[in-house]
């Protein structure tokens, strides 16, 4: 996992680019997200929150209007919100650059 260097808007210990290995398999195919990212958790005042780290998934796309994407595309993006954000509650968006983080 690397740290980030300027790229985030807030302290981020830690990303990493999701290994081709890394599927989560949906009724449409095999999901390969884009991004795994640790974030730190911090209200307006930009003090820690009660979590110490926030845990999220960015799939990075050209576009984030959904009926711009392929078909495919549109269903295992679909597929794989409901796995990380819905069984494991895990923060999960679709964005075009770093400047969307978190």
């Amino acid at each position: 996992m690397a740290t980030c260097s300027g790229c985030c808007p807030r302290p981020c210990p830690g990303y990493l680019n999701l290994p081709a290995w890394f599927k989560v398999p949906t009724p449409v195919g095999n999901y390969n997200p884009g991004w795994a990212i640790v974030m730190e958790d911090r209200d307006e005042f930009d003090d820690v929150g009660d979590k110490p780290m926030l845990y999220l998934v960015r799939e990075t796309k050209s576009t984030t209007v959904h009926s711009e994407l392929r078909e495919a595309e549109q269903q295992k993006i679909h597929y794989g919100k409901r796995h990380f954000k819905g069984a494991l509650g895990v923060d999960y968006r679709v964005v075009t650059n770093a400047d969307e983080l978190p």
